[in-house]
């Protein structure tokens, strides 16, 4: 990932920094989704918790990620 704020970050067009941030936040939805179905997760103690708080966090990034616009939407 590009920091957006360094030279080559804004030297980006609205469109590949709009798909970066994308692409940034599907990778930590699938992350998030990966250690849910982790084997040690289950034996936390406060897994139901955990859960929650991982579904919290997918919810947040699919927000996040709908508020973009398409890459053919102008």
């Amino acid at each position: 990932m590009i920091d957006l704020k360094t030279k080559e970050g804004k030297a980006l067009s609205k469109q590949e920094a709009f798909q970066l941030i994308k692409e940034y936040l599907d990778e930590q939805v699938e992350l998030s989704r990966r250690k849910m179905v982790d084997e040690e997760i289950f034996n936390v103690p406060a897994h139901s918790e955990y859960i929650a708080f991982q579904l919290g966090l997918q919810k947040a990034f699919l927000k996040l990620n709908n508020l973009i616009p398409d890459q053919g939407d102008k």
